[in-house]
């Protein structure tokens, strides 16, 4: 990419120095010298798909048309950050006898202005990446490609230079310009935040754990749930997030403030402990995430299907309830009895446990959260609470459906 001189204004604030300039939108579009977050390497591949899918193609092409279309357009700065290369600054000097409508400036106003205004050279080696502004980019590119002429007008930047020992800090930007001016959905705020311990671990889990770094294992989904036309995805971005915030039990204002590294490792390694947990009892899953079809467990063919819905463990709700399951037998050290008897469950949604709590009709059964959470532990031999008879219970919900109750769920193990 051919080097370029950029006229433009440099200051400082916070830990950040920045560079105000302007560039002729040919030199913004052509070849791609800025792309979107989700086009550099700011993030994973898993994340960067999800970022992808967050840009939105009607804005893009209502920005398009209003650069084409309307001869009073107009566009604020778009943020970027520059990542390799090597950008260069050169100061234009002032004189200390320059002057204004023949005043010569004082002092101070030389101090101030000193080192701040100047030309920035673009030697074309860099990455460069928009903080703010994606779609405003996108939309660019867009008119640009309908009509040339356009790629002669000029538009306002900002430049701050990321550096590859502190990508944190660079991401923390990122939230900061993003988070307050549309309110970004669940799994945005994960892959933006910086602070909160539970969305740090998440995107480490899929990024380094064994299985849930696999590119198909998490959906691209913003929200908790799998889309209903994907039958490849285990669980998603929120989902993970969730689970961590089950395992770690803590109050919001635990989420506000960045713990140290050494706090950051010994949740993660929590997290983890759940999802070896899930892997290992359920080798099944494993071979779900790469790409096997047929697949049987306890008899039933292990998939997700809109018919008789398949397994719960291929649903994000399945794993939140086995989170909450992990974490009672973890709290209560015993988890030696979850592990020999977890494989026992029925987890087939149509089968005789799961059927009209959690599906019936081809929906899942979105309440009786409370009650879903105390069946695993009696299933599993662990449920001891005073003046709560589950069997009653699941009997309400049968009655509900008009269907009889034979008080066919029982425990399947219990406590020794």
């Amino acid at each position: 990419m051919a080097k370029i001189n950029l006229p433009c204004l440099r200051g400082r604030i916070g830990d950040w120095t920045y560079f105000s300039t302007i560039m002729k939108i040919k030199d913004i579009v052509e070849n791609n010298r800025i792309i979107t977050v989700a086009e550099s390497e700011l993030y994973t591949e898993n994340i960067n798909r999800i970022l992808q899918r967050e840009i939105n193609k009607k804005r893009i092409s209502q920005i398009s048309k209003y650069l084409l279309e309307n001869d009073e357009h107009f566009f604020s700065s778009i943020i970027v950050g520059i990542h390799r290369g090597n950008p260069e600054w050169s100061d234009v000097s002032i004189s200390s006898l320059f002057s204004i409508n023949e005043e010569v400036l004082d002092e101070e106003s030389l101090s101030f202005i000193e080192n701040k205004f100047g030309i920035l050279t673009l030697s074309g080696e860099e990455e460069i990446f928009a903080l703010d502004g994606q779609h405003r980019l996108k939309g660019l590119r867009s008119a640009f490609q309908k009509n040339n002429n356009i790629g002669e007008e000029e538009v306002s930047l900002v430049y701050v230079i990321h550096d590859d020992n502190y990508i944190e800090k660079t991401r923390r930007l990122f939230t900061v310009l993003n988070k307050y001016a549309e309110k970004p959905k669940e799994a945005e705020l994960i892959i933006l935040e910086e602070d909160d311990l539970a969305a740090i671990n998440s995107r480490r889990l899929i990024t380094e754990h064994e299985h849930l770094s696999k590119l198909h294992c998490l959906s691209d989904t913003r929200t908790g749930n799998i889309q209903a036309n994907d039958y490849s995805s285990l669980t998603t971005l929120v989902t993970v997030n969730r689970i961590n915030k089950i395992l770690y039990n803590k109050r919001r204002d635990f989420y506000t403030l960045r713990p140290s590294n050494e706090v950051i490792e010994e949740y993660y390694q929590l997290s983890k402990s759940f999802w070896d947990f899930l892997f290992q009892s359920f080798p099944e899953l494993v071979r779900f995430v790469d790409g096997e079809r047929d697949i049987y467990l306890n008899g039933d063919l292990f998939d997700r299907n809109p018919d008789t819905g398949g397994s719960l463990l291929l649903r994000p709700v399945g794993q939140y309830f086995m989170a909450k399951t992990f974490k009672h037998f973890k709290d209560s050290n015993n988890l030696n009895h979850l592990i020999e008897n977890i494989r026992n469950i029925d987890f087939n949604l149509s089968g005789n446990t799961l059927n009209y709590i959690f599906w019936n009709n081809g929906r899942m059964m979105p309440k009786e959260l409370r009650l879903k959470e105390r069946l695993f532990l009696f299933l599993l031999g662990d449920l001891n609470i005073v003046g709560y008879d589950i069997q009653d219970h699941i009997r309400r919900i049968y009655d509900n459906f008009n269907e009889e109750y034979d008080n066919h769920i029982e425990s399947i193990a219990e406590i020794v």
